[in-house]
């Protein structure tokens, strides 16, 4: 019997599947790679750009073994110059070897299915001329085998003119407020009761429902805004129907910036033009809806629903780029000014039910 074509049919059989047993052993094309930057809730910050003159950011490296064998495997990362590299307490800190801002990882041992993860913390220039694109180099290899990965970042110039015209314009609004109180005698309107009235809303807006949301607003996660913006509404709503004069919401503010100043230690005397903004919003409202001091439910839900806009588009636009550096995702920007929105509205409503409340036993 003539074996040949038979041994000729398995050479080929052989053949194919040699490949695939190799594969099987752990090599560098089962890893796969993924980075993260900056290291933060995912989907909340804006990935993959960092802020000059911002502070120190935290990334991810994850190097996953898709394969089913154990694959022993090391690793180059090569971080942009333009950025300071810094390697924190971690499990494979005896792992990792760092030469400027190149990392060596050596060795890891991936089993199949599983995963291993370097974590570092880069710091970004104190200022650059434009925005400039940067790119991570990382390389693995394993049994002979080797693979390549980039991934790019955008790091953004701080936005230096914008900081110095917010500023500006925030002490312009703040003069302009000083002027108008002084030359239309706007303080004497008000009576002991009435700055009594609005030091206790204040507090209350201040010290009592920033506490309550600063302690419970992980609990709700993205809706955690909530907890703040429904009892401030409630209360700017209260104020105005209760004191009935002029500029109530933009002193109300005033003193609730105060407040938080003295009791949590927040600093916003160059802001402060900025915080008043949502006062100065709603008492134009509530001069262009002829004197209507929350006396209607749709008003106050109005006045609600200005401020939410108005303070959250503020923070997350204005605020978060130019003072803090943080750059969050826009569609998250939005939901929170859209959800500060229904926190206003509902606010507006529960407002108006409690200020008629309380001064019909005032009278």
């Amino acid at each position: 019997m003539n074996c040949r074509p038979l041994l000729f049919v398995f050479a080929i059989i052989l053949a194919l599947l040699l490949p695939s047993v190799v594969h099987a052993a752990g090599s560098a094309d089962d890893i796969y790679i993924t980075l993260t930057i900056p290291d933060r809730k995912e989907g909340v910050f804006a990935p993959d750009k960092l802020v000059a003159s911002g502070s120190e950011e935290g990334a991810r490296i994850t190097f996953e073994n898709r394969g089913t064998e154990t694959a022993t495997i090391s690793a180059t990362i090569v971080v942009p110059d333009l950025l300071s590299l810094s390697v924190p307490t971690q499990e494979l800190s005896s792992q990792i070897t760092q030469d400027g801002n190149t990392l060596t990882v050596a060795p890891m041992e991936i089993a199949g299915g599983e995963s291993a993860t370097v974590r570092i913390r880069v710091k970004p220039p104190d200022s650059i001329p434009m925005k400039t694109e940067e790119t991570f180099r990382i390389t693995t290899t394993a049994d002979g085998g080797r693979t390549e990965y980039t991934h790019k970042i955008t790091i953004i110039p701080p936005p230096s003119w914008v900081t110095y015209g917010t500023i500006i314009i925030s002490l312009v609004l703040v003069t302009i407020v000083i002027i108008a109180v002084k030359r239309f005698g706007i303080l004497e309107m008000y009576t002991t009761i009435d700055l009594v009235t609005i030091a206790l809303l204040a507090a209350l807006a201040g010290v009592v429902f920033r506490w309550f949301w600063q302690t419970f607003n992980d609990m709700l996660g993205p809706f955690g805004g909530l907890l703040f913006t429904i009892p401030v509404s409630a209360l700017m709503v209260i104020a105005l129907h209760l004191v009935r004069k002029p500029g109530t919401a933009m002193l109300l503010f005033l003193v609730d910036q105060m407040v938080c100043m003295v009791i949590w230690g927040s600093n916003i005397t160059v802001w402060l033009g900025w915080y008043l903004l949502e006062g100065a919003v709603v008492d134009a409202e509530v001069a262009l809806f002829k004197g209507n001091y929350a006396d209607t439910r749709i008003a106050s839900m109005i006045y609600g629903m200005s401020r939410g806009f108005i303070s959250y588009w503020l923070f997350y636009f204005l605020f978060a780029p130019t003072a803090w550096k943080i750059c969050y995702a826009p569609w998250y920007s939005w939901f929170q000014v859209g959800l500060a929105v229904i926190g206003g509205l509902i606010g507006g409503s529960i407002g108006y039910d409690a200020a008629r409340k309380m001064r019909s036993a005032m009278m």
